[in-house]
């Protein structure tokens, strides 16, 4: 017998926290200090535009766009929001309580480690809001919402959140680890809402 899909979600959340802290000593910095205008222009272009996927008034057109093109899955719009919406929400309140200075506001010929300046208190202050990613939350929890309900689509929307990350990070918004632990977040919510509350999967397909 598999596991209960919850199950699932929490090891992949768990997993992911691990590769952001690992991602910390090792990938962050050299990311970081890529020069994006060395990749080809019409990649770049693209992986500029996919901030759309993760950033709120994306997500809200997404949401229109659902309401107006398939009536028959309008009952489901709440369900999408949620699961879009919270994840960026809970990673927006994690960034007051974790000050990490952002890729374009620190000295990246130091170590990734010390862009955490561990003092809380950075309200208001956005270049001292890096982890985690608020966006790439919205993008993961977006995709898994979209994946259930059109599971057809659920490559297309892995890549798209997939772009939204690299959206950050390319653009030194955030560090890798940043965004790892956003799509951790969006797992864990996941794992919280599935199979519980209105988020039964087997609900999807019934209208219910």
């Amino acid at each position: 017998m598999s596991p209960p899909s919850d199950r699932r979600f929490y090891a992949v959340g768990a997993i992911l926290w691990l590769l952001a802290a690992a991602s910390v000593f090792t990938l962050d910095g050299p990311l970081a200090r890529y020069d994006v205008s060395n990749a080809p222009g019409d990649l770049r272009r693209l992986v500029q535009l996919s901030e759309v996927f993760a950033h709120g008034m994306g997500v809200g057109m997404i949401l229109v766009a659902l309401w107006v093109l398939d009536r028959d899955r309008r009952l489901h719009i709440p369900r999408v929001a949620l699961l879009a919406f919270l994840p960026g929400i809970i990673a927006n309140v994690c960034k007051l309580l974790v000050t990490r200075h952002r890729p374009r506001a620190f000295d990246l010929n130091s170590a990734a480690v010390d862009s955490f300046a561990g003092i809380p208190g950075n309200a208001g202050l956005s270049e001292l809001q890096s982890f985690p990613s608020g966006h790439t939350a919205a993008a993961v929890g977006l995709a898994l919402a979209l994946s259930c309900l059109y599971p057809r689509g659920r490559g297309l929307f892995a890549v798209l959140a997939v772009l939204a990350a690299a959206q950050r990070v390319l653009f030194d918004a955030h560090f890798l680890s940043d965004t790892l632990a956003g799509a951790g977040i969006a797992c864990f919510v996941a794992a919280v809402l599935r199979d519980r509350l209105f988020w039964d999967a087997r609900r999807w397909t019934q209208g219910i």
